[in-house]
């Protein structure tokens, strides 16, 4: 994957290290960790947390996250993608609910919880 910057502010989405946001790490090859699990992901689902994990809460279009997957997925398709992620995810917390949909602006973003109702902001 491409060297990517957030549409929004500039910032460099892609790193060479390990990407932490709030209680999840993001590695290389599909592997990430949430609440201390591990998951491996299929590649496209990989690719969108990274991108949301990178943009550290701040929304991501479904139109840029299909050119972050290099053109690999429609947008339309992103949301069946971003579903398939909560799935996932809530398998190890039922109650996950930490990718928000941003009405409005076909947009999402990952919201860092700490604890039942508790936001966090970095």
């Amino acid at each position: 994957m491409p060297n990517q910057t957030c549409p929004h502010c500039g910032e460099q989405l892609v790193e060479d290290t390990k990407i932490a946001y709030g209680n999840i790490i993001v590695e290389d090859r599909g592997v990430l960790y949430f609440q201390g699990e591990r998951l491996e992901l299929p590649r496209v689902q990989h690719q969108i947390v990274e991108a949301l994990i990178a943009a550290r809460g701040r929304a991501l279009t479904r139109s840029y996250l299909a050119e972050w997957l290099d053109g690999d997925v429609f947008d339309q398709s992103i949301s069946v993608y971003v579903g398939r992620v909560r799935s996932t995810f809530r398998e190890i917390d039922p109650d996950f609910d930490q990718i928000v949909s941003v009405r409005g602006f076909a947009a999402y973003k990952w919201e860092f919880k700490s604890g039942r109702g508790h936001r966090v902001t970095h």
